[in-house]
């Protein structure tokens, strides 16, 4: 888990990404600053189409920002020449949100392990290159059997596993695990955030945790981001988030979250936001949240609010605050 003294691993600057599209340009990401750490976790929440995925890819050199930087190393990702950003490729990983539509359905196991090492030139023979694939999948729960196995004989558990047995054959400082539980049943997500928090503590890797699921993301991170409408509206450590959350967003997306007390759970207040999403094609002079806000003031539909700090560690992007 984090040192609150760790050096800066990556740091976002003011980052847009934007698509053409009919009628014109779609804002996924609208101006995203934001820290990672070395040895962190950071949890990155979210409705559906907030643009929490186009962010991650954007960090992984998938897709070029309209504007702003991505800084890796104190140097913007986007300035690197061909054998930096092979590099980078090493240490900056994903971990994708569907374990089967990830993996090539062609190809065993054990080469779908092993395709980084390859890329790279990482084992010196084949003998080296087996163990080192026998090491991963022992270290992800699974055994030399399923080195030879094709993705269609496992379970939707034992795939993801295989995913974050590939992200770690590089022995990446960043991985970027967008949704990675979301495709898995219940009883299987525990095990896999388990997995991941082992690994971290083994190996030391950074993680932007993209998720919806409120509940789990308590978890497993460390900071935890809020973003609407491609936008971070809040971040602060965890228990933070949950315990002295300000925003009116936030306090929303925490209220949903079901509670196993059925004493408790009837006693809660349910916080039901009005009006609709606007539209990330045309988005509202001001605050984009200023036409679902129960506090919304004249102020937030004129001008939009900036991420400030409130409290130290603690961010808010909100007039009202």
């Amino acid at each position: 888990m984090k040192n609150e003294q760790a050096a800066p691993l990556m740091e976002l600057r003011d980052v847009k990404t934007f698509f053409k599209v009919p009628g014109g340009t779609l804002k996924a990401v609208n101006g995203v600053s934001l820290t990672i750490r070395e040895g962190e976790t950071i949890g990155l929440v979210g409705e559906s189409g907030c643009g929490k995925s186009t962010l991650g890819k954007t960090i992984l050199r998938l897709i070029r920002p309209a504007g702003g930087q991505v800084l890796f190393g104190g140097r913007d990702i986007w300035s690197f020449r061909r054998a930096e950003r092979k590099a980078y490729t090493r240490q900056v990983q994903m971990i994708f949100q569907d374990p089967y539509a990830c993996l090539d359905p062609l190809s065993v196991i054990g080469d779908t392990v092993a395709e980084g090492m390859d890329i790279h030139r990482l084992n010196a023979d084949r003998q080296q290159r087996g163990r080192e694939i026998l090491r991963l999948l022992n270290d992800v729960g699974l055994n030399e059997t399923h080195a030879s196995r094709f993705p269609h004989e496992f379970s939707g558990g034992q795939r993801q596993r295989v995913g974050i047995a590939r992200a770690l054959s590089l022995q990446p400082r960043l991985i970027v695990c967008d949704e990675p539980i979301s495709a898995l049943d219940v009883s299987i997500q525990a095990q896999v955030v388990n997995l991941l928090k082992r690994l971290q503590r083994e190996m030391g890797m950074a993680y932007l945790f993209i998720t919806h699921d409120l509940s789990m993301v308590r978890q497993i991170s460390d900071r935890i981001a809020v973003m609407y409408l491609g936008s971070i509206v809040e971040i602060a450590d965890s228990e933070d988030i949950y315990l002295s959350n300000r925003h009116p967003y936030t306090k929303a997306l925490l209220s949903a979250i079901p509670i196993a007390d059925p004493a408790v759970e009837r006693t809660r207040e349910r916080i039901v936001l009005s009006g609709d999403v606007p539209s990330p094609v045309n988005l509202p002079k001001g605050c984009a949240f200023a036409g679902r806000c129960p506090n919304a003031c004249d102020k937030c539909r004129e001008a939009a609010p900036v991420l400030r700090e409130i409290a130290p560690g603690h961010q808010v992007a909100c007039h009202m605050v």
